[in-house]
């Protein structure tokens, strides 16, 4: 409550100095136009009168003429001197008391002078006046008067907010301390003590926990977005930053982080009205907090990053256990996607990391911008993991027990699946091309199937990756016997690193069809061929071998593999639509896609854009022979 009261004297003083600040500025800018305007007044004044005493035939006229333009009331003095000494001088004032409206204080700050002017009129005399300065006085005192009033008016509104405000937190925290129990204690024996103080704790530890989520709900609704209704950036910042604090982990996992981006979000902005993509931010806002109620054990936050990325931090948990919200809410996401022309929705795209208290804020950032510069390279709509281990050389620290009974019962139980769908390239010359993705299936059937892109690092880590890359060959052979077309499957790194695994896929292809096998694909990661050169060459060759293909993923990642691009017979090379687009905009990233293109067309490579949605960068990459995939 302090920290409030202190917050709302400093906008308070704040907000006083600018209406003082308006007031004096306003003020000094009247001011000056009220004298400048009664100088030229001034002038004007003293020509036209001297043009009116010219044009009279005679002294009585003339006089006439002075007396009936004094009696207007503009001046406060008037004088006539003729030529002739013969002749009357014409002099007329006005008493100096005549103040006005203004009171005599704000006559004296005022620096509103009386200007003079005078003309000399050949043959006839000298014409000298003074035009009155209380109009203008007057007129100075009034626009102060009216930008008071204004300011007090602004002044009273802001105190009734306030008044408001802090009556609302005061309500808030009188009825958290009313729910409170009341705790008697009586004189007991020491035994009936221990019992009374175990008792106390009980019942007073969930009521400050209560508190605790009640000042938390107030502070989320002072730092939320506007548009969702989610947490803003400042606020999750924060929240990641207390979390990093806590050193009662010693190093293990905290917590997670996912990232997702809308990546048609300036396509929305430009060929969307304002109102209705604030009324689907708003629904967006509304659903995620719904499904994220649903999981209170997660105690996730979400939060508005910036425009088009939005963040949920998990800060306990691990494992499966966070991966099941994470599936659930791209499952909700997918369904909340918004049509942009005839043929395509508004495509996500998501990235998962987690975090320990050896990490900062900055690193968890860079972590989750690179794995989404993955996905949307990859074109996939999966979830990205990359993992604060694969950074560090660590190991599994939480979750891995969990990790392990999941994927083993997978293995076991025949839970593992294949996601299949079909891919094309404008002008392949391969009609059916589908490409394949693990799965993994909980034996709840309420929980959503799992997708290898969050099982399969820990899999890796754990040394489960050959046993659940095996079972994609078997899956993949199986589905071949029923379709057709060429199917490509994906398998990794740590896989090819595992000497008897090879000879495993040798035993498994010996039994298969070999018609079957000539239409598979093993689809392979660059970062093998920069890093485990040898061990990379084996596996690859063994897999032509027995009449497999192998193609190459993530060039654009490893752009250093290109040397040693002519190691293996692939297949084909797959760049991201991203990279490329980096590439081709300047003169030197033109002539890398070239050296790319022809290195990989001249060996007989296919060359294979993903996510190149950009029509110049379509036109370009065909041109240096490289296929976009098809809309």
């Amino acid at each position: 409550m302090a920290s409030v009261r202190q917050l709302l004297v400093i906008s308070s003083l704040v907000i006083a100095c600018i209406l003082v600040g308006m007031l004096a500025m306003g003020t000094s800018l009247m001011e000056r136009r009220l004298d400048a305007q009664l100088q030229t007044d001034s002038e004007n004044a003293a020509a036209t009168l001297a043009l009116l005493v010219r044009a009279q035939p005679d002294a009585a006229a003339r006089t006439k003429v002075l007396d009936a333009a004094f009696q207007q009331g503009r001046f406060a003095s008037l004088t006539f001197t003729p030529d002739d000494p013969s002749a009357a001088v014409f002099q007329s004032s006005r008493p100096g008391n005549f103040a006005g409206d203004a009171p005599d204080w704000f006559t004296a700050l005022a620096d509103i002078q009386p200007h003079q002017a005078s003309r000399q009129i050949a043959g006839i005399g000298a014409l000298r006046l003074t035009l009155d300065p209380v109009p203008a006085r007057d007129a100075l005192w009034t626009h102060v008067q009216q930008w008071t009033w204004l300011a007090l008016g602004l002044a009273a509104f802001w105190a009734l907010f306030v008044v408001a405000l802090v009556s609302r937190v005061r309500r808030e925290l009188t009825a958290a301390a009313a729910e409170a129990p009341e705790i008697k204690i009586k004189r007991t024996e020491p035994v009936e003590d221990a019992e009374l103080m175990d008792d106390v704790r009980e019942r007073v530890a969930p009521t400050m926990d209560e508190q605790m989520a009640r000042i938390e709900r107030l502070e989320i609704e002072l730092n939320r977005d506007p548009v969702t209704g989610l947490a803003n950036r400042s606020y999750f910042l924060n929240e990641l930053k207390r979390m990093l604090r806590d050193d009662s982990r010693q190093g293990a996992v905290s917590g997670y982080v996912l990232l997702v981006r809308s990546r048609d979000m300036g396509r929305l902005q430009n060929e969307t009205e304002r109102q209705e993509l604030d009324d689907w931010l708003r629904l967006l806002g509304r659903r995620i907090i719904e499904l994220l109620n649903e999981t209170p054990q997660a105690r996730a936050l979400p939060a508005r990053l910036t425009g088009s990325d939005f963040v949920v931090l998990f800060p306990v948990g691990g494992g499966p256990e966070v991966m099941r919200p994470v599936q659930k809410l791209r499952e909700l996401l997918e369904t909340l996607r918004v049509k942009l022309d005839s043929h395509n929705l508004s495509r996500w795209a998501y990235a998962l990391t987690d975090y320990t208290v050896q990490c900062t804020p900055k690193e968890i950032l860079t972590r989750l911008d690179q794995a989404l510069m993955c996905a949307e390279s990859a074109g996939h709509e999966e979830v990205e993991f990359l993992s604060y281990a694969d950074h560090e050389d660590g190991e599994l620290l939480m979750g891995e027990a969990s990790w392990r009974t999941l994927i083993c019962q997978a293995l076991d139980h025949d839970r593992l699946s294949l996601d299949v769908r079909r891919v094309q390239y404008e002008g392949d010359d391969i009609a059916e091309r589908y490409e394949a993705a693990l799965a993994l299936r909980e034996d709840d059937p309420d929980q959503p199937r799992m997708s290898g892109f969050l099982f399969m690092p820990a899999a890796a880590r754990l040394g489960l990756s050959p046993a659940c890359d095996m079972r994609a060959l078997c899956l993949a052979l199986n589905w071949l016997g029923e379709h057709d077309g060429i199917l490509i499957i994906r398998m990794s790194v740590a896989s090819i690193l595992d000497a008897q695994y090879l000879d495993e896929i040798r035993q498994i292809c010996t039994n298969a069809d070999p018609e079957l096998l000539h239409r598979l694909v093993v689809e392979l990661d660059a970062y093998g061929l920069n890093r485990h050169l040898d061990a990379f060459r084996t596996f690859a060759q063994g897999i032509i071998e027995v009449g497999m293909h192998v193609g190459l993923r993530g060039l654009d990642q490893q752009p250093d593999a290109l040397r040693q691009i002519h190691e293996v017979d692939f297949a084909y090379v797959k760049l991201g639509g991203a990279f490329v687009r980096e590439l081709l905009a300047s003169p030197g990233g033109v002539q890398l896609m070239v050296a790319v293109t022809e290195t990989a067309i001249g060996m007989g490579m296919r060359v294979y854009i993903d996510d190149a949605e950009d029509p110049g960068t379509r036109r370009m990459v065909i041109e240096y022979g490289a296929l976009p995939r098809a809309a």
